[in-house]
């Protein structure tokens, strides 16, 4: 019997710890609710980096979830400061 060094591995092993996880602008739409236009204009932009998996014709793109993330914060709007309009 083989113990596991490591107890706090994940218990399945094909599961993709978050910041290696690959999605499709569908599902980042779809778990963040970020208009799919607004991430396929980043993509095409070359502001979201992106893998295109498809061998011809139309492209399909998976983006790495960590390089989402690193990109939506770059959305972020600093609060105004009191007094200003």
């Amino acid at each position: 019997m083989t113990l596991n060094p490591n107890p706090h591995a994940a218990a399945r092993p094909d599961v993709l710890p978050a910041e290696d996880r690959m999605l499709s602008p569908q599902a980042l739409w779809k778990r963040y609710g970020l208009p799919r236009d607004l991430i396929y204009r980043a993509i095409g932009d070359g502001e979201l980096p992106a893998y295109n998996t498809a061998r011809r014709g139309r492209p399909r793109y998976l983006v790495a979830q960590a390089d989402f993330l690193t990109w939506r914060e770059s959305l972020r709007v600093a609060p105004a400061a009191k007094g200003s309009k």
